[in-house]
Formats: structure tokens, C-alpha cells, sequence
């Protein structure tokens, strides 16, 4: 029996598939097949049921995983604290964010600085992700979050400011209170099924009817640039455009309104040197 196939069996079930193990490990496909196919000739069990949209561990397969995991993430961290300095860190990280956020893509380049040898892929979406089935190593999200399955660190707040366009207040006056902007058009964030504007109002939400809606950040400051509508944007991308644009804040009398930024990543993964190198190079910016 071969030990070193271990940390290949561990890593498949992690990801439930062969070609994102052989991507994440730099490991070619057949050499995991090869080296799959005759530990389970050592165990005498199936360890894996193949699937078209990849492999899931049988119940054999699962109760080997949950003995020896841990082991072998012990193993591999141990080794890599021994081998590895920030000289050698490199491999392929995988990030993902929502769209607009570009202080955390000015911290991944920082981060490219400081590590030449690595190579990022971001995506840019706001849908809800599984990580290990999306083959994500960290999610930025905005908002409240309700989950028990990864670990969401808060990395930054972003404040936002409600702008409007002089020409679209000449025509329908000043808001002073929320409720008033039920009587202007609203430009905003919302998905695709949504038929509101879901506004932040202390602890509660008011839900108000949009005249403009895109899940694109940059869709929306077009729109308000354009007279579109009122909306709300980020604190630095609000005071650009009244100082570029010559657009107006309105409500600033009100409480400001503060989003969290989380750091997604799952929980009791087994973290690569370059993964720990990521995680302590955010919690550098949060010092």
C-alpha cells in the first residue's frame, strides 16, 4: 500500500472530483486514477461511485476519510512548516468577490507583489457559491451571513451615500426622510426576480419599487450618473462622482448605513502554505 496516496484520496473527497484534485495538486488525472484504483485493491472495498458530475465517496469511501484526514492534514502542514518559506510560496490561488470590490483587488495585487510565484483566478458573481463544490479557496461577500459551514471572517465595513443627479432633483424635488423616496425614482442592487429595492431602515428593511436594477455595481452608477434615478454607493465611489460628475449627496442627515465585508473559507480545510500566506496577509490589512 502505497501511503502516499492518502493525501490524493483525501483531496478528491474534499472536492468531489478527480480533475480539480490533479489542478489543485498539479498531479496528472491518470496517475490519481492509477493510484486510486489499487489502494482500493490493498482495502479490497470501492472507495469512490463514479458520477457524470464527478466522484462521491461510498460509505466505505467516507468512514476511510473520516479516520484519516485529519491525519494526513497533520501531516502535510507539518511538512510543508518545514519545507516551505515565503521564497517558495506559490501555486494557484482561487478567489472569489462580488462585483465593485476593488480595495480587496488592490489587496490580491499587493498580494501578487509579495508573492511573485503566485497566480490567481478571480470571479466576479454574486451568487451563492459552494466553495469546495466550486473549487473556491475564499469568497469576499457583502452583508449579513447565516452559515454554520464555513468560517466568515468581518475584514472591512463599507459606508455608502444616497446620490442623485441635479437635473432628476430640479424635476422632483429633495427626499429628507426614507419613506420620501417612495415618490422618486430609485435606482439599485437587486437580482433578477426581486421587484423591490430592499432598503436598510435601522433594523428593518423598506421594500420600495425600482425604476432601475442591475446586479452590476457599475450598471448602477451609470444609471444614477445618467438621471436615471436616486441611489446608494460606496463611500469612495460616491464622493468620486460628486467631485467628478458633479452629483448631489441627499439624506445625510440620516444615521449612515454600513456594510460588512466577510472572508469566506471553509471550515477545518486542510490550508496550503499558500492559503495560511493569504489569510495572514488580510489579517496584516485589519491591523
Amino acid at each position: 500500500m502505497n501511503l502516499n496516496t492518502f493525501p490524493l484520496f483525501t483531496s478528491i473527497v474534499q472536492t468531489g472530483s478527480l480533475s480539480k484534485t490533479s489542478e489543485k495538486l498539479g498531479v496528472p488525472i491518470a496517475t490519481i486514477s492509477r493510484q486510486i484504483a489499487e489502494l482500493e485493491r490493498s482495502l479490497g472495498v470501492q472507495l469512490f461511485d463514479r458520477q457524470k458530475t464527478g466522484v462521491k465517496p461510498t460509505m466505505a469511501g467516507q468512514q476511510l476519510y473520516e479516520q484519516i484526514a485529519q491525519s494526513v492534514d497533520n501531516l502535510i502542514q507539518i511538512t510543508q512548516n518545514f519545507t516551505t518559506d515565503d521564497s517558495q510560496i506559490g501555486g494557484k490561488l482561487r478567489i472569489s468577490t462580488a462585483m465593485g470590490m476593488e480595495e480587496i483587488w488592490a489587496w490580491i495585487d499587493e498580494f501578487c507583489e509579495l508573492y511573485p510565484k503566485v497566480s490567481v483566478h478571480l470571479e466576479v458573481t454574486d451568487r451563492i457559491l459552494d466553495l469546495v463544490e466550486d473549487g473556491i479557496d475564499f469568497a469576499f461577500r457583502v452583508g449579513e451571513l447565516h452559515t454554520d459551514t464555513v468560517i466568515a471572517k468581518k475584514v472591512m465595513t463599507n459606508r455608502v451615500k444616497w446620490l442623485a443627479h441635479p437635473k432628476l432633483l430640479d424635476k422632483f424635488g429633495t427626499p429628507n426622510i426614507l419613506a420620501d423616496l417612495a415618490n422618486f425614482p430609485l435606482v439599485g442592487w437587486a437580482r433578477a426576480d426581486q421587484k423591490f429595492l430592499r432598503i436598510p431602515n435601522g433594523k428593518k428593511l423598506l421594500e420600495l419599487p425600482y425604476t432601475f436594477a442591475s446586479n452590476d455595481v457599475y450598471a448602477i452608477e451609470n444609471a444614477i450618473k445618467n438621471g436615471r434615478g436616486i441611489g446608494m454607493l460606496s463611500l469612495t465611489t460616491a464622493n468620486r462622482l460628486i467631485d467628478e460628475c458633479g452629483l448631489v449627496e441627499v439624506l445625510s442627515d440620516l444615521p449612515k448605513t454600513d456594510f460588512a465585508v466577510h472572508l469566506l473559507y471553509v471550515k477545518h480545510r486542510h490550508q496550503s502554505a499558500l492559503m495560511r500566506a493569504f489569510l495572514d496577509f488580510v489579517n496584516t490589512k485589519l491591523s
